[in-house]
């Protein structure tokens, strides 16, 4: 998986987030999610490119200072192990970006489909 690959997704789903108008439940769904991991982190961004940057940031902390809250927040986010291995990176700014993109992207289907 290229490393740029996950910046293009990435805004293409927050483009998507941001136009269904379910944004403030996806920001809600990940404030949960965050808080069952286990982490005392609000969330404070109000647009998308801010969540995105939010999260990376968060993540880079904690892939550095606490991986395992980095692994309880995949797990609680239910994002697959399996999905993590196919970047092909080990720079952990690269590895926070790609996981951001994966947590917003679960998140995003949790939010789409209860309310379908």
């Amino acid at each position: 998986m290229s490393k740029s690959y996950n910046l293009v997704a990435a805004d293409k789903l927050l483009e998507e987030v941001r136009e269904s108008e379910l944004y403030s439940q996806v920001v809600m769904q990940i404030q949960k999610d965050l808080n069952r991991a286990g982490m005392d982190h609000t969330i404070k961004s109000e647009k998308p490119q801010g969540l995105f940057l939010e999260i990376v940031n968060l993540l880079l902390e904690k892939l550095h200072n606490d991986f395992n809250e980095f692994l309880n927040l995949l797990y609680a986010v239910d994002v697959s192990e399996s999905e993590i291995k196919k970047l092909d990176s080990e720079d952990s700014t690269d590895i926070a970006k790609y996981a951001t993109y994966l947590i917003l992207k679960r998140e995003w289907q949790k939010v789409w489909y209860r309310n379908q």
